[in-house]
């Protein structure tokens, strides 16, 4: 039991105290659809641009390690200059509405999940 409650603080990733975070669940006003964090994206695109919601600009992570069962991927962002904007886009299982977070001055985001199913919860997206 003592390595269940070991994963579950693994998942729940670093202390993003001040920080952009995907909520653990969908908000409550998406109703019956409010289910738990289930993957994200982190996305760039030049200043002004439309983001195409088809075809979307996801960048993929700078560096991904394993420990103790669970995936660790960083990214770090807002070092192309003031031309750049970033989002953090958060998506909930058994809802196909997204969850997208404007992420100006943010430099670093880490999403942590079960090595084994990274596609499954339990799910932590924290940026600083």
């Amino acid at each position: 039991m003592r390595w269940l409650a070991s994963i579950a603080l693994t998942l729940a990733g670093p202390a993003w105290a001040n920080g952009l975070q995907c909520p653990a669940h969908a908000p409550a006003e998406w109703g019956a659809s409010a289910g738990v964090l289930e993957g994200v994206q982190v996305l760039s695109a030049k200043q002004g641009e439309k983001i195409d919601e088809q075809s979307p600009p996801t960048l993929a992570p700078d560096a991904q390690t394993t420990r103790n069962g669970v995936l660790h991927s960083v990214w770090e962002m807002n070092h192309e200059g003031p031309d750049w904007q970033f989002f953090v886009w958060c998506h909930y299982a058994g809802s196909k509405r997204v969850l997208k977070l404007a992420a100006p001055g943010v430099k670093r985001c880490e999403h942590t999940a079960p090595a084994a199913h990274p596609d499954r919860p339990p799910q932590a997206m924290g940026c600083n």
